[in-house]
C-alpha cells in the first residue's frame, strides 16, 4: 500500500517539474513569436525600402509606388507588426494631446532607408482626427493597426492663394489591416477620423523629386467648400494647424 505522505511529495515534485517545463516552453514560445514578428516586419520594411529606392531613382512612378505598397501590405499580420515595433511601449511614450493625433517616430525604421523615409505611429482617441490636408512632393501609406477610421481622400486639382480645388475620390471606413496611400498625382488630400480609439502606422517618403518643391503641408476646409462643375469642390485654405485642429481635430 502506497504511503499517503510519499504519494503527495511525489505528486508535488512531478507537478513542479511539469510547471517548470511549461514555463520554459512559454518563454521559448514568446521568444519564437517575437522572432517571427520581427522577421515579418523586417520583410515588409525591406520591401518598402526597395520601392522607395526605385521611386527615388525614377524607376517607379508615384502612382505605381502607391499600388505596389498596397500589394506589399495587403496581407499584413497587424498583430505581428505591432509586436515587432513594440507598439504598446511606443504608445506609452506618446505625448498627450487634446486634439488630433499623438505622433511617435518608430525607431525600428526602414533598414538602410533611402533619404527622407520615415515610419511613424499616429494614436487617436475616439472622435479625434488628422485634419484634411495635402502634401507637396511626398508619398505616404497609412495602415490601420488598431481601431476603426473613416478615411476621405481627394485629388488635388488646382491651387490658389486662398483655396485648393479638389475632387472627392474615396470615402471609406477602414479596420485593422486596411490602408490608403497618397501621392501628388493621386488621392493627395487625406483626412482620417477615428471612430474608435485607434492607431495608424505611416510610412512616408519626402522630397520624392530632387528638383521638386520642398515637402510642405496645406490645410483645407472641405466642409466649407463651394461646389463647382464636374464634381469639384473649392475648399478654403486653413491658415494654421491650431485653426485646423480646432475645427477638425
Amino acid at each position: 500500500m502506497l504511503d499517503g505522505g510519499h504519494a503527495r511529495r511525489d505528486f508535488l515534485r512531478a507537478g513542479a517539474g511539469w510547471g517548470l517545463l511549461c514555463l520554459a516552453e512559454l518563454v521559448v514560445s514568446r521568444d519564437a513569436l517575437a522572432g517571427v514578428a520581427k522577421e515579418h516586419a523586417s520583410q515588409l520594411l525591406r520591401a518598402a525600402r526597395d520601392l522607395g529606392a526605385q521611386l527615388r531613382a525614377g524607376q517607379l512612378s508615384a502612382t505605381a509606388w502607391q499600388s505596389k505598397m498596397a500589394n506589399v501590405f495587403a496581407n499584413v499580420d497587424v498583430a505581428r507588426l505591432a509586436r515587432a515595433i513594440d507598439l504598446d511601449r511606443l504608445l506609452a511614450t506618446a505625448p498627450k494631446v487634446s486634439r488630433g493625433a499623438s505622433v511617435v517616430n518608430v525607431k525600428q525604421s526602414i533598414p538602410n532607408a533611402v533619404p527622407g523615409a520615415v515610419v511613424k505611429v499616429f494614436a487617436f482617441e475616439q472622435g479625434r482626427a488628422n485634419p484634411p490636408h495635402a502634401h507637396d512632393n511626398m508619398v505616404s501609406m497609412h495602415l490601420v493597426l488598431r481601431g476603426r477610421f473613416r478615411v476621405r481622400h481627394f485629388d488635388r486639382v488646382r491651387d490658389a492663394a486662398r483655396y485648393i480645388d479638389v475632387r472627392p475620390t474615396l470615402d471609406r471606413r477602414l479596420k485593422p489591416g486596411e490602408l490608403t496611400t497618397i501621392s501628388d498625382q493621386r488621392d493627395n488630400v487625406h483626412w482620417h477620423v477615428a471612430e474608435s480609439r485607434g492607431v495608424l502606422l505611416d510610412i512616408l517618403l519626402t522630397g520624392v523629386r530632387r528638383a521638386g518643391p520642398r515637402t510642405t503641408t496645406h490645410l483645407i476646409d472641405p466642409d466649407r467648400a463651394t461646389a463647382l462643375p464636374n464634381g469639384l469642390l473649392r475648399a478654403p485654405r486653413i491658415k494654421s494647424v491650431k485653426q485646423a485642429l480646432a475645427r477638425y481635430g
